[in-house]
Formats: structure tokens, C-alpha cells, sequence
């Protein structure tokens, strides 16, 4: 019985600002209003309360026809508020809507990453994900997410010159994670919704199961989105950072480099730069000549057959690969590694000493690495390792680009055994 009353009350109750038509509090009382409270609520109604000291009016905001329902407005609800509130849901509800909360804390640059969004006027970590679209800060504060050390340094050295961060104009590579890692907890959201086997026989059961349906269409209709953005690699915003400087889109009429200028103009197209006009590759094309993996080594046959006969790390492979591109004129991805020969990783910036001294271990262990593979690569394969094109400088130049431009995402393939999608 008690269970029961407390729902009538929670389910009916109106605030007590609203009966003295002042501005409530956090622990005001509830008020019933027989009658009035029996008006069932749609979405946009307009209506409008009218109180004095003796009496509280309701006004509906349009002509009532006669014999049609007199309903109220709840205030700006979604479905899931409506059914844990007073036990229902609205089909087709224009403020329904999926919550996703977002949490960095155990990232352990969190301090620096919440100092950004705090610059860039981002507080909340809730976000309301609705069918016609993404919340205007969700994207931002997810690129956030993502950046590595290197990208957090230079937006705080942007910061330090008195710049806000832009948050819209990190590059092609955070947004593919940024939009990668929404994707992935959306699907992990959507995989563990229950399935739904036979039609409830009561009515709460009936709301909850539209409810869970409409959680479902509103995710699904995202990823879909978010696959169209994904696959379609050309109309993704081309944003630069180029040592730390963010500068706008060449649209904007403002110069490219670094990340943008992988997939720029070729090397030739100087005259073009100074018009500030570029060719942008199709997506294709700009996968075949920028992007760099275990598979590119076939388009290199001596160093394949070079680093096949020796044990080496896939991290450290990719640097070596690096430099035999930078080295190689006839590798495809030679313009794109040229583009990077001024990109210059936190641990190389010698004029400030916290930034020597937090990456002090990491240029010890690079260095280590490259003492424990030269000059013997170079003894057994030096065509191949040439010392010049190989130098301490040069592999710690390459791992840093490795490090700061590397694009980890889950690959999606359907396990053969029972069908399911595995990350």
C-alpha cells in the first residue's frame, strides 16, 4: 500500500513554486491537485499556470475542440524520464533520447585533458544522444579523449601563447578516433540491450518494451551515421597541427601542414600552396599514399626480406619502415613522410627542461633499442641500412612520428563459428 501511495504522489505531485508561483528550491514540497492532475502530457504543448493567493488556473494554449482531451505539459521529457517518472512512455517522442556518460579519470593525463575542455568551455561529461543528431559537445570531448601525450602538449603550448583550443580542428586522425571510439561504446550499449522474445501482458511491460525499442533505433541510427562518416574518408574535416600550432582549413584560406598535408598536394605543387589551393585525394587514394602498415613492407622487397630474417617488434618495424621511406623517393608514401621532417615529438623540444626531463626515459629506452640494432643491421644489410639514413637523431625523429601519428582502431569481422561481430 505504501509503495502504491508513494507512487500516486510522485507520479501527480506539482512543486509548491508552482501553486505560489515563486522560484522553488531544492527541497520544496510537493503539492496534489485533484483534477488538474489528471491531464495526461504531450510533447510541446503550450500551457501556461496562473496563480494568486487564493486560487491556481490552468490556460491551454490553443482552442479546445469540444469532446477532445484537455492534456498538460510535463515539461521538455524523454521517454526515459516519462517511464521512470510516471510509468509511460510517448511514441514517437521528438525529446526522446539515449544518455551516455563519458569518463577519462583513470587516463593519466585526465588533469590536462580537463584543464583543455575547461578552456574550451566544456564542463559536463553527460551528453543526450537524440535520432536527428549528435550533442554539440560529445565530438569535442571525445577528441579529447583520444589525444596521445603529443597532441595534449602542444594544444597546452597553443594554450600558454594565450590560444583557446579549438576542439573542431584537431586533424584527420583524432577525429577517425574520436568517431571510432563512439562507435565502439555504442555498440557495446546496443549488443547489451536484451533481446526481446513475446509481447509483455501488462501495460508497463508494453511501455517498457517501447521504451527499449526506441534506446535501439536511436543507436542504431547513430552508428549508421557514424559508418557513413567513417567509410567516406574524404569529407572528413582536414584539420592540422603543425608543431603544436592549430591553424584553420585551407577553405579558410589559411595555410596546411603536418597531418593535413598528407593528404595535400604533391611535392611539386608549391605555386599551388602560394594560390592556397590543393588537390584532396580520393578516399582510396589517400589510404594507398599516406596510410602505413605491416602490409606496406611488400611494396619494399629488400626490407622485407631484410627485417623477415631478424626478430624485431611491430612498433619498431614501423620506424625502420619510416626511414626507409624517407630514404625511398619510389615508396608511394615518401611525399606524406617529407611532409613530417619539421614535426618535432615533445621528447626532441631540448629548450624546456620538464619536457626533457618527463620523456628522459623514453629517449633512453629509444635510444637502447637503436643501439641494440646498429651498426649490426647495417653489417648484414647495407643497402638496405645505409648509417646516414639511420642515424640516433633520425630513429628517434621516426619513433616519435610513430608514436604521435600512429591510428589504433578495432577491426570488425564476423566470427565464422556463430555469426557475431568481434572488435
Amino acid at each position: 500500500n505504501y509503495v502504491w501511495a508513494a507512487a500516486v504522489v510522485s507520479s501527480r505531485a506539482f512543486t509548491e513554486s508552482l501553486v505560489s508561483g515563486t522560484a522553488g528550491s531544492d527541497g520544496e514540497t510537493s503539492v496534489l491537485l485533484p483534477l488538474l492532475d489528471m491531464m495526461n502530457h504531450r510533447p510541446l504543448t503550450r500551457v501556461s499556470w496562473i496563480t494568486n493567493d487564493a486560487t491556481i488556473g490552468f490556460q491551454a494554449g490553443a482552442v479546445i475542440e469540444a469532446q477532445s482531451e484537455m492534456v498538460n505539459n510535463y515539461g521538455a521529457k524523454s521517454n526515459e524520464e516519462l517511464l521512470l517518472g510516471y510509468g509511460f512512455c510517448i511514441p514517437g517522442n521528438p525529446l526522446s533520447c539515449y544518455h551516455i556518460k563519458l569518463n577519462y579519470s583513470r587516463d593519466p593525463q585526465a588533469a590536462d585533458k580537463q584543464m583543455i575542455l575547461e578552456q574550451a568551455h566544456i564542463a559536463s561529461c553527460d551528453h543526450y544522444i537524440r535520432a536527428d543528431g549528435l550533442p554539440r559537445d560529445l565530438l569535442p570531448m571525445l577528441r579529447v579523449m583520444v589525444m596521445t601525450e603529443t597532441d595534449v602538449y602542444y594544444v597546452k603550448q597553443a594554450m600558454a601563447r594565450g590560444e583557446e583550443p579549438k576542439l573542431g580542428q584537431l586533424g584527420l586522425r583524432i577525429e577517425l578516433r574520436a568517431r571510432f571510439l563512439l562507435a565502439f561504446l555504442l555498440r557495446k550499449k546496443l549488443d547489451a540491450l536484451p533481446q526481446i522474445e513475446c509481447v509483455p501482458s501488462t501495460e508497463n511491460g508494453r511501455q517498457a518494451v517501447l521504451y527499449r525499442k526506441e534506446i535501439e533505433s536511436i543507436l542504431r541510427s547513430t552508428l549508421s551515421d557514424l559508418d557513413k562518416s567513417e567509410n567516406d574518408l574524404h569529407s572528413l574535416p582536414r584539420y592540422v597541427c603543425d608543431n603544436g600550432q592549430q591553424v584553420e582549413t585551407i577553405d579558410e584560406q589559411l595555410n596546411t601542414s603536418a597531418e593535413d598535408r598528407l593528404v595535400a598536394e604533391s611535392s611539386d605543387d608549391q605555386q599551388s600552396r602560394s594560390k592556397k589551393s590543393r588537390t584532396v585525394l580520393p578516399a582510396q587514394q589517400f589510404v594507398d599514399d599516406v596510410l602505413v602498415t605491416e602490409e606496406s613492407f611488400a611494396h619494399d622487397a629488400d626490407f622485407l626480406a631484410a627485417v623477415e630474417q631478424v626478430d624485431i617488434d611491430e612498433d619498431v618495424l614501423l620506424v625502420l619502415f619510416i626511414l626507409r621511406i624517407r630514404m625511398c623517393s619510389a615508396l608511394p608514401w615518401h611525399t606524406a613522410v617529407q611532409r613530417l621532417e619539421s614535426f618535432k615529438h615533445p621528447m626532441l623540444v631540448y629548450d624546456d627542461p620538464d619536457t626533457a626531463e618527463a620523456y628522459g626515459e623514453m629517449m633512453m629506452e629509444m635510444g637502447e633499442v637503436h643501439d641494440s640494432l646498429f651498426p649490426l643491421l647495417t653489417e648484414h644489410f647495407p643497402d638496405v641500412f645505409p648509417p646516414e639514413n639511420f642515424t640516433p637523431e633520425l630513429f628517434l625523429w621516426a619513433a616519435g612520428v610513430t608514436e604521435s601519428f600512429r591510428l589504433e582502431v578495432p577491426a570488425r569481422c564476423v566470427d565464422a563459428a556463430d555469426g557475431c561481430d568481434v572488435e
